[in-house]
């Protein structure tokens, strides 16, 4: 079985480092995206990506959310993890296929919320 893939879309490098270590210690192959043109880049290249795991604060134009509802339109079959420190998102209607994780979060909650979401995509 192909191992599972995940998209990280963050534009602070720490957390990105610190997650991808999480997620590949934990068996995952992992990509990241620090904006929204590297995120539709690579939806385009891999279309195997299994979630999106994506801050809502990204500091462009679009937030994640509507990153992550432009990437399915684009043909992405990713489940979305959405994170935010900021708890006024956390009452922000979602698809059915996304699920909020408030920040500060550990471990065992992220590899959880990966998981789930893995096993919501090949429900599918």
């Amino acid at each position: 079985s192909r191992m599972n893939v995940v998209l990280i879309i963050e534009d602070d490098a720490n957390i990105v480092d610190a997650t991808s270590l999480l997620l590949e210690d934990a068996g995952y192959e992992v990509l990241s995206a620090r904006n929204a043109e590297q995120a539709h880049a690579l939806v385009e290249q891999r279309p195997d990506i299994d979630v999106v795991f994506t801050d809502v604060n990204l500091h462009g134009a679009v937030n994640g959310i509507e990153l992550a509802r432009q990437l399915k339109q684009r043909g992405s079959r990713a489940s979305t993890v959405v994170v935010s420190g900021d708890l006024g998102w956390a009452d922000t209607q979602l698809d059915a296929d996304m699920r909020f994780l408030a920040k500060p979060y550990g471990r065992q909650t992220l590899l959880a919320a990966v998981a789930e979401a893995c096993a919501r995509k090949s429900q599918v």
